[in-house]
């Protein structure tokens, strides 16, 4: 029995202490607004942050695009180059075998046209 005085004693005191540390009543207006106005500063604060961060990713991403597309573009650049000069390299290739060999250059290209014109005169 004593034991059940003891709990019931300290279960009293500990009601007491709780509602001498609650400043105010929750269903006082004046908290309730001071709570929502505090709820509204914290979604203007995280809208800012998450516009910060949403343009801090643009940038981000725009400048990572503009790095790939200028790489895209000196490598194009650099191949049209390389296709330019084997171009050039075939062509010179080509002028030199019939400079050489004008008779057998004239065969090949009378023996192409024959065959170009058999092909399409069938159709």
């Amino acid at each position: 029995m004593a034991t059940a005085k003891s709990s019931t004693g300290s279960s009293a005191s500990t009601e007491s202490t709780a509602s001498t540390t609650k400043p105010t009543d929750p269903s006082d207006p004046a908290a309730i607004q001071a709570q929502l106005d505090a709820v509204r500063a914290d979604i203007a604060e995280l809208t800012r942050t998450l516009g910060a961060y949403g343009q801090a990713q643009k940038d981000q991403m725009t400048a990572s695009a503009r790095a790939r597309a200028e790489k895209l573009k000196h490598d194009a650049q650099a191949g049209l180059t390389e296709a330019e000069a084997r171009a050039r390299g075939a062509y010179d290739q080509a002028e030199s075998a019939v400079r050489e060999n004008p008779a057998s250059a004239m065969a090949i290209a009378g023996g192409v046209g024959f065959l170009l014109g058999l092909v399409l005169s069938r159709r």
